[in-house]
């Protein structure tokens, strides 16, 4: 049973990396422009104030500050309950999928929009690495840390109401993450998808091993 599962974890790892290859090729061709250019527009006619707001709010979640913290303080709990298994899990797959961005984003290249320059910051502490547009950065580490978070819930939680409704509210905060990078013209929504996709990848293969 256990094998089986395993081996469920790759092959989900193998279809997702697949998709994320899909969104490079769209990327990289006419019609992912198309659709970058008519999910934006649509963007910036449906941002009410209120909305505007919202996903400022959901954009925080997302930074690499606040993934930080929260990271330091889930580490902190696995350790002192000397759980070295999840610990170790949630190392590797937070910190590999840092690197996993940079290396995509080094490799790709692609401006961001508006072709405005911006570049790596951390607690207010500003980079000399220009920080590209593909995969976003905010959708990575959102995705990573809230399917740790719903694999903690479905391990460590007993009652199923309990399971669902807080994989439910980790669902929802990293959709808005996602949505608050396209709604505020910080990300094409193929770089939001791309980042999204190889999260998941990235996730079931450090689950697999």
């Amino acid at each position: 049973k256990m094998n089986s599962r395993n081996k469920s974890f790759l092959i989900a790892s193998g279809i997702f990396f697949f998709l994320f290859l899909m969104v490079v090729f769209i990327t990289s061709g006419n019609s992912g422009f198309v659709m970058d250019e008519t999910v934006a527009y649509w963007a910036d006619s449906n941002n009410a104030a209120w909305l505007q707001k919202l996903m400022e709010i959901a954009s925080v979640i997302g930074s690499s500050e606040i993934i930080m913290l929260v990271t330091v303080l889930i580490g902190l709990v696995l350790l002192i309950k000397r759980s070295w298994r999840h610990f170790f899990f949630f190392f590797v797959v937070s910190v590999g999928g840092v690197a996993l961005n940079l290396g995509l984003k080094m490799l790709v290249q692609r401006a961001r929009p508006g072709d405005e320059a911006k570049f790596i910051e951390v607690f207010n502490y500003s980079f000399e690495l220009q920080s590209y547009s593909f995969p976003s950065g905010h959708t990575m580490r959102a995705t990573i840390l809230f399917l740790f978070l719903i694999y903690l819930s479905i391990y460590a939680i007993r009652r199923m109401s309990l399971k669902v409704i807080s994989t439910i509210v980790y669902i929802v905060l990293l959709v808005s993450v996602a949505l608050s990078r396209i709604m505020l013209d910080a990300h094409f929504v193929t770089d939001v998808l791309g980042a999204f996709v190889v999260s998941i990848s990235w996730f079931f293969l450090c689950l697999y091993f």
